[in-house]
């Protein structure tokens, strides 16, 4: 029998067509198979930034608890604060009863603060809202801890059933070095910068400094200080250059300090000097927002940061006039006037703390920002949640 090159073709085109279904089926196997794993992954991601032990309590007919603090790090002095709120998972208003109410925050030392509550306490929570349990700063004022981990604690029974929960945050002691100056200066501009230094531990220091080296330009100077300073916690100290130095060329140059301390401790840092030719005196291009370190709430007074925003991609030196903020509701102003301000591209500076702030009424409020800098005048209106 001959060679049939059409029988030939034929089988060799089954051929090809089963390997290549074959390895279809494979690579749809394959495909399945990660799309699998990847929901699987996104599913335990989902679950344990939702209902980990560190942010939601165990479910108890529906109710979770939660601890909000403000922030994970703490720096001494500074006042911790911590909220236990009721969590009600459902899509319905629901009533509760708690009972046996138990916080505590501790390290692997001991005990720092314990609060207890036995008797029931009745409630509802809107579908899927919170309710506050309990208010830390309310009932004490934490701060100065040794520096370390801490454990924050709650436990109670919603409903006859226990729910309990836990969260961790770092207070830290040091103490900070730096160099004080203006934003930056002007070609010919002569200046004195300080060496500050913050105590942020929980005890008293004593800075027996004995001398200062400044370098700027490749030029050292040497400044003999010996000086004995006590600064209690939270307090400051600065040493202001007994020579001044000149910003000779446009850009950034850098000032070196090298402290001699009267015990052999040397510490030594650097701080960038932006120069400038000129300001801009009348800019465009510039937005502001504003931060808080915590929710702002009734009764307390917020520490609210205001912050420029650059919305050029290149540095600015900008020469501020004036900047007003106010609230019509409360009939709050506050101003601050002549400043500079550098800033990077797209970048932001911090411009200052709201002072004298304080509200009586929950609610939103509109907090007007009026900028002036020379021919130019920007109006900002931003909204501020205060809760009670």
């Amino acid at each position: 029998m001959g060679f049939d090159p059409e029988k030939f073709r034929k089988e060799k085109e089954r051929e090809i067509s089963a390997t290549y279904s074959a390895m279809r089926k494979r690579s749809f196997k394959f495909l399945f198979l990660n799309v699998l794993i990847v929901l699987a992954v996104f599913s335990f991601l989902f679950f344990v930034r939702n209902v980990s032990p560190q942010t939601y309590s165990n479910i108890v007919d529906t109710f979770q608890l939660t601890i909000e603090i403000p922030k994970p790090e703490y720096t001494a002095p500074e006042k911790i604060g911590a909220r236990v709120y009721i969590v009600n998972t459902k899509r319905a208003e629901r009533n509760f009863v708690i009972s046996d109410f138990y916080f505590k925050i501790y390290n692997n030392s001991k005990t720092i603060y314990e609060f207890s509550y036995s008797n029931p306490v009745q409630g509802s929570v809107q579908a899927q809202g919170r309710r506050l349990v309990f208010n830390l700063e309310e009932n004490v004022f934490l701060a100065n801890l040794p520096g370390g981990t801490y454990t924050i604690y709650a436990r109670c029974k919603i409903n006859g059933k226990v729910a309990e929960i836990s969260r961790s945050l770092i207070y830290k002691e040091e103490i900070l070095y730096g160099i004080l100056s203006e934003p930056y200066y002007l070609v010919g501009e002569e200046f004195q910068p300080s060496v500050y230094i913050i105590n942020r531990t929980i005890h008293p220091v004593d800075i027996a400094l004995a001398k200062i080296i400044w370098s700027y330009k490749g030029n050292e100077f040497q400044q003999y200080v010996n000086e004995n300073v006590k600064l209690y916690p939270g307090e400051s100290h600065a040493f202001k250059a007994s020579t001044k130095f000149k910003a000779e060329t446009e850009g950034i140059e850098e000032i070196n300090a090298k402290l001699y301390f009267q015990d052999g401790t040397i510490k030594e840092f650097k701080s960038a000097i932006p120069i400038a030719k000129n300001p801009e005196f009348s800019p465009k291009d510039i937005d502001f927002n504003i931060e808080s370190e915590e929710p702002v709430v009734v009764g307390k007074i917020p520490v609210i940061k205001v912050y420029l925003v650059n919305k050029m991609s290149k540095e600015r030196f900008l020469k501020i006039d004036k900047i007003q903020f106010s609230i019509a509701k409360i009939g709050y102003n506050f101003e601050i006037n002549n400043r500079r301000v550098y800033c990077i591209p797209f970048g932001r500076s911090f411009i200052t703390k709201l002072e004298k702030l304080s509200f009586t009424e929950p609610g939103v409020y509109d907090l007007i920002i009026t900028f002036v800098s020379g021919s130019s005048k920007i109006e900002k209106k931003v909204p501020l949640a205060v809760a009670k």
